[in-house]
């Protein structure tokens, strides 16, 4: 997962987390600790974390189809984790470049595409933390990026915004997947998740879309795509709409 990244899905059944009352939480490196010692475990832990990759790929693909282009889309895939979101889309792209900040789960990626027998030209994944600067990637931009079921795991969205942004060709897009706060504002993550998520209530559309416009990207579109029960979420799991949203970098 990533640093930026709780990864796919929510499985955290860790009291551990918690953090004390008033404490300053490093939400990069707690993330970053837990999907190191979980990374192996977690499709034992959450089988139906590579199911909700795919429904959360096949929303994108259904919204934006132009996006997704197998001779010439080149994608990032931010917050990559053990590799769920990239293996559901590899096969509409050309290639795939995932990041990530745990070691464990950039090595699990990079195993299974070798299982594929893919290329790392096709698909591959490094474990940095990207500042937004040049250099970086060796200086790749992307026609896509991806990032799901991460950004509540981010201290600052507006800051991984802009980073993420710098990474997109002209008129490329950005596409994040997450969990939509309600409208009655309530807190979707149990006291046991708050040393993970800053986002306690998920993300508002009004937030999303004025982090997404300062960090320079236009065209801003956000949708439902699906809603379901999390089990992890509480004693008795919480009902969550997850959406999908787009920003698209302006060609000048």
């Amino acid at each position: 997962m990533s640093t930026h990244q709780h990864a796919h899905a929510h499985g955290h059944s860790h009291g551990a987390t918690q953090p004390a009352h008033g404490e300053h939480v490093d939400f990069a490196a707690a993330n970053k600790a837990y999907f190191d010692e979980h990374a192996d475990k977690l499709l034992e832990m959450h089988p139906e974390w590579p199911a909700m990759s795919r429904r959360q790929v096949e929303a994108m693909r259904t919204e934006w189809p132009g996006l997704f282009d197998k001779e010439h889309t080149v994608v990032l895939d931010f917050a990559c984790g053990i590799g769920m979101v990239s293996e559901a889309l590899r096969q509409y792209v050309k290639s795939i470049v995932g990041v990530d900040i745990s070691q464990v789960s950039v090595d699990r990626y990079n195993a299974q595409a070798t299982r594929f027998g893919l290329a790392p030209e096709q698909m591959k994944a490094v474990c940095v933390e990207l500042k937004g600067e040049p250099g970086e990637l060796d200086g790749a931009k992307f026609d896509v990026i991806v990032c799901c079921a991460s950004y509540h795991h981010f201290a600052s969205i507006d800051d991984i915004t802009r980073t993420l942004a710098f990474f997109l060709k002209p008129g490329g897009s950005l596409i994040v997947a997450d969990i939509k706060a309600e409208d009655d504002e309530r807190q979707l993550f149990p006291e046991t998740h708050h040393g993970l998520v800053p986002h306690k209530h998920g993300i508002s559309e009004a937030q999303l879309r004025a982090t997404f416009e300062g960090a320079g990207l236009g065209e801003f579109m956000i949708k439902d795509a699906a809603r379901g029960n999390m089990p992890h979420l509480g004693e008795h799991g919480t009902e969550i709409t997850w959406f999908i949203a787009r920003g698209v970098k302006p060609l000048l």
